[in-house]
This record gives structure tokens, C-alpha cells and sequence, in this order.
């Protein structure tokens, strides 16, 4: 079986650490059959003055990320009509899929996220007679899919494919209620993985000297993009109360590990609650040095609105971490409370600066942790993948 994984989520060359989670499966999956990728890049003029838009007009058309061939066709993303990027979407894959049946006769085509991606390639797979699967993240049915001109059109892209994975149960039951298909093959397969050389359980003394930080105090990581829906305010907001009522002293820290839309507000918040001193961002920095702040932490923390099933709470749990995280998503099928971490419900400064007061004071058992992912190596993930969309590829066939 040949796969061509076709996904937004992918990084390139102007952006090396989005959402590496994809490129990670892909290379745990082409040591079990042939993958290759399309990665398609919104579309933007070369302006200069408009620094987002001339990096994504840098990205080259075509790379070799981490071992991978990568194609980047464009398509059109326009303002205020996300009902039309869908088929946009299929226009900018439609000539890559065309060249790629020309060259490998019949392949899957596997989509990560159903929309834009899942509903382009539904349209482009059944212009080109191939069949394909979906997995779906988060967003795409927890927003997109809410839509009312876009629920239709994820419904008929997920009904028509050969097969549906959702990375957590609350995405399972959605996609089963979305569809209305008791016939639709969907499985429930957690894109959130680990790769144990690294991220493992170590000294935190040992990675705070690689990092030149102090071996005393506690440290507090978040990793995520800055955007509103982690809601990485509210773990500022908490942070403050914490300050406030002596939880915490000079020597504990902050750590906010990302870049995003949210950090000239995220700053300001900072610096009005005169917190700096206790406060870091670090910026987008790349996985491997992401493992050595992880390492180093006392607990992570993931405050968000919503969620799939996140990756940086697997990678955290894998190197003996405990977490604590909104209760939304995936994240109760990885976080038992008590055990690997705490819950709160999301948009609740107060009751997220409780739960890490309690986290910080209480004494975790680290090997526990880890043992509580430890079956979610990419690996292992990539084997249930593989397995799955072998078998619903041969059911439809049969």
C-alpha cells in the first residue's frame, strides 16, 4: 500500500517547528509502506511590509524535510470566506494528485484535518477516481465543522471517505453524530505521540544546567502557539494570584514556550501584573530544545479552550512530567487526575491557580507518569495507522 499523506500541517523551511506531529507519523510510517507528502501553502504576494505573507511566499515549492520529499502547491485563502477554501484548496492539490496517479497508478490518499484539507481532497479524489481517508484533529470538528456553511461540506467529506480517525474519543462521538453513518469505518487513534530517544524521564537538575538555569525554585512550562484558544492568559492571570499570595517565591518561574498572534498581549499582561522577574518567553524554539525545558520543569501546563488530543501533553508525560490542563478534548483520556496530573475547567484563572498550587506542593511518582504513555511512541501509533487504513481500504474494496 502507497499513502500520499496531503496536510497543511507540515512544516517547511520558513517554519521548521509547525506541527511536526504529522512529519513525525510520516516517518514512523514509511518504515512500514511507501509515504509521500503534499503540504499545500496558502497563497500570498512577496510584500515585504507585510512579514507573514512574504515567508509563506519564501517557501519553496517543492523540499526535503527530515528525510521527506515535500510538495508545496498554493491555494487561495480569502478573509472572511473560509466557506470557500475548501475548494480552493482542491484546485491548488488537484495537479500534484494528477502527477502523483500518473506516476504510482493507485494509491490513498490520507488527509490530516477535514477542513480545508479533508473536504479538498474528498472533491479531488473523487475528480480523480482514488480513495481516501481523513483524520481529524480538533478544530476541524470542534469550530469548522459548527459552521453553518461549512458543516455540510466536512459531513459529506467525512461520509464519503474510506475511512475516519479521530485522535480522541470526544472526536469519535462527534464525527459519528456529524455523519449520521453507521456505516462509516472510524477509529479512534491518538496523533499524539513520543519519541523516546527524546523525550524520556531524566534529571531536571541535569537539563537546568544545559539550560544555565538555578537548581532551585519550581518551574511552571507552557509549549503552544500563542493564539486565543490555549488562552495562555489565564495561566498569566493565575501565575499573578499565585505571586500574590506568596504560592510562589523569586526563584520559581514561567516558562512560555511559542510564538503567536497573542504575545504583544500576553507582554502587557506580564508587565502590568509586575511579573517579569518570574516570567519568560522564549519564543518558536525547535522539539529537541522543547525536550530539554520539559525536562527541566516541575509541571506543564495547558490552559486551553479546546483541544484534539495535544502532543506536548503526551511528550511531557513521556519525560516523567506531570501536567495540568483544561478538561476539553482528548486531554481527559490522557491526564488521570491525581496520577499524571490535574484538571480544570478552561477560563478559570482562580481554579487553575489552585490546581497548580496543588501541583507544585505535591510529591509525583515520575516513573508512574511516563508509564502512563508509554504506549503512544510514534512507532506505535504509526502501526495502528497503517493497520487501520489497510483494512478499511480492503473492506470497501471487498
Amino acid at each position: 500500500m502507497r499513502i500520499l499523506t496531503v496536510t497543511t500541517f507540515f512544516p517547511n523551511q520558513i517554519f521548521p517547528n509547525r506541527t511536526v506531529f504529522v512529519k513525525n507519523l510520516v516517518r514512523a510510517m514509511q518504515s512500514l509502506c511507501a509515504v509521500n507528502v503534499i503540504a499545500p501553502v496558502p497563497y500570498a504576494p512577496p510584500l515585504r511590509w507585510v512579514p507573514r505573507w512574504h515567508a509563506l511566499s519564501c517557501v519553496g515549492r517543492e523540499e526535503i524535510i527530515g528525510g521527506i520529499e515535500v510538495l508545496h502547491p498554493r491555494y487561495l485563502v480569502i478573509p472572511r470566506m473560509d466557506w470557500f477554501s475548501g475548494f480552493s484548496y482542491f484546485l491548488g492539490v488537484l495537479g500534484s494528485l494528477r502527477r502523483a496517479k500518473r506516476e504510482y497508478g493507485s494509491f490513498l490518499i490520507h488527509a490530516h484535518c477535514a477542513y480545508p484539507d479533508g473536504v479538498g481532497v474528498a472533491l479531488a479524489a473523487h475528480f480523480l477516481r482514488l480513495p481516501y481517508a481523513i483524520t481529524a484533529h480538533g478544530s476541524d470538528i470542534n469550530v469548522y465543522a459548527a459552521r453553518s456553511l461549512l458543516r455540510p461540506q466536512v459531513r459529506w467529506a467525512l461520509a464519503g471517505a474510506r475511512g475516519v480517525i479521530a485522535v480522541s474519543g470526544d472526536l469519535e462521538s462527534k464525527i459519528n453524530a456529524l455523519t449520521g453513518n453507521a456505516h462509516l469505518s472510524v477509529a479512534r487513534i491518538p496523533c499524539a505521540g513520543f519519541d523516546p530517544a527524546v523525550f524520556f524521564p531524566r534529571s531536571s537538575q541535569d537539563t537546568r544546567k544545559i539550560l544555565g538555569l538555578p537548581q532551585e525554585g519550581r518551574i511552571v512550562v507552557f509549549v503552544g502557539n500563542l493564539v486565543p484558544v490555549k488562552a495562555v492568559k489565564f495561566l498569566v492571570q493565575a501565575w499573578t494570584m499565585l505571586k500574590r499570595q506568596g504560592a510562589i517565591d523569586e526563584h520559581d518561574q514561567l516558562i512560555i514556550i511559542g510564538e503567536g498572534p497573542c504575545r504583544a498581549d500576553l507582554e502587557l499582561r506580564i508587565g502590568q501584573a509586575e511579573i517579569a522577574h518570574t516570567t519568560k518567553l522564549t519564543g518558536a524554539i525547535p522539539q529537541t530544545a522543547v525536550s530539554d525545558w520539559i525536562a527541566a520543569a516541575t509541571l506543564l501546563c495547558l490552559p486551553s479552550y479546546n483541544e484534539g488530543m495535544p502532543n506536548v501533553v503526551v511528550e511531557a508525560l513521556a519525560s516523567g512530567v506531570p501536567v495540568v490542563a483544561s478538561r476539553v478534548g482528548g486531554i481527559p483520556e490522557l491526564v488521570c487526575e491525581g496520577v499524571n496530573g490535574l484538571l480544570v475547567e478552561p477560563g478559570n484563572a482562580r481554579a487553575l491557580a489552585d490546581a497548580l498550587a496543588t501541583a507544585l506542593s505535591k510529591t509525583w511518582d515520575h516513573t508512574q507518569i511516563y508509564e502512563s504513555v508509554a504506549h503512544l511512541t510514534w512507532h506505535a501509533l504509526a502501526t495502528r495507522n497503517y493497520e487501520f487504513l489497510e483494512s478499511a481500504l480492503d473492506a470497501s474494496t471487498a
